[in-house]
């Protein structure tokens, strides 16, 4: 499976450069330059581990991202059995989902790489061939992924970029608890003890991230980040017309990352469970020292429409635009 590894790499006016591989179309390393030396903001292993490492590193969360409950989808009358890789449920699309497969590399350009996939009808269980376009582009400060995707039958689809934060590239110092996050969302989906989610719900106390607060504060505290080990939800974002939907501050306070997206929401992860997972050294990164913020639809929706309508359906477009811009103190 390594052995058809393709690496690609974009690099832009603002000294943004991003490298990545086709398979799982895995971003492995992002850097820029911040008071005069280039920092690594992403977390990564060795090309050759990306295959065998269990936490999404860098890749495509697919055909639909986060989980489903039963790992059963259920529509008119139709049943589809997934793949219950987090039984009972179905996460990020399953064992072999879109972080484990070969994409195509179409067009490489100096700042931009288009990748397509073709993803069969019962990959996974899934229903329909969706035919997947991915977009990398370097655009100025900005870090943009485009998905574009079609279906020839019904098919849920929620596709996100698993990539792994950490603005302060110090692998020796604090973790990810020493960032400062702010989300403009009003709800969040609490969970259960298998991470379904239970209800949407208004943010309340160390959910409540309207106002910038370090991440770590009053950590653990609820009983939510007691099961989870910290965050690991969902946040519905208050609407398109948002200037952001999170933002976050590097601990030494140099950088900054403003995510946009055209998504209903964003998890949360704060990489409760990366311990042992190796990285670009060799050695083993551990729990807390990247975040994600995945823009998604809704965990769990496709079989309950009060948490959205993620159902691609034949003549319709899926497109996700999801947008990192890094802002340089």
């Amino acid at each position: 499976m390594s052995s058809a590894m393709i690496p690609f790499e974009l690099e832009n006016e603002e000294g943004l450069r991003l490298r990545g591989l086709n398979f799982g179309a895995t971003l492995t390393s992002l850097t820029l330059p911040v008071a005069g030396l280039r920092r690594e903001v992403l977390l990564g292993c060795a090309d050759d581990t990306y295959p065998t490492q269990q936490v999404w590193l860098g890749a495509v969360a697919g055909r639909f991202a986060n989980r489903i409950g039963g790992a059963e989808l259920v529509r008119d009358g139709e049943h589809w059995p997934l793949d219950a890789n987090q039984v009972p449920n179905c996460l990020h699309g399953g064992q072999a989902g879109f972080h484990c497969q070969q994409w195509q590399i179409k067009e490489l350009e100096a700042d931009r790489v288009k990748l397509v996939l073709l993803s069969r009808s019962g990959d996974q269980g899934f229903p329909g061939n969706l035919r997947v376009t991915l977009e990398y582009r370097l655009e100025q400060n900005d870090l943009v992924v485009d998905f574009v995707a079609s279906t020839d039958a019904a098919t849920p689809v929620s596709l996100t970029s698993h990539a792994y934060f950490n603005l302060d590239d110090n692998p020796d110092g604090g973790d990810v608890r020493d960032h400062l996050i702010s989300l403009n969302a009003n709800h969040f989906l609490p969970t259960d003890p298998s991470g379904l989610p239970i209800a949407i719900t208004p943010v309340e106390g160390p959910f409540d991230l309207r106002q910038e607060r370090l991440i770590g504060q009053d950590w653990l505290s609820h009983p939510q980040q007691q099961q989870a080990k910290g965050y690991d939800h969902a946040f519905v974002l208050n609407g398109p017309t948002q200037a952001w939907a999170a933002r976050v501050v590097s601990g030494d306070k140099q950088l900054a990352m403003e995510v946009y997206t055209n998504q209903p929401s964003l998890q949360l992860y704060t990489g409760n469970w990366l311990a042992n997972t190796p990285n670009r050294q060799g050695l083993a990164h551990r729990d807390h020292d990247g975040f994600c913020l995945e823009a998604q639809q809704l965990p769990d929706s496709p079989n309950r429409p009060e948490l959205g309508n993620p159902w691609l359906v034949p003549g319709e477009r899926y497109h996700h635009q999801t947008r990192y811009r890094f802002i340089r103190d």
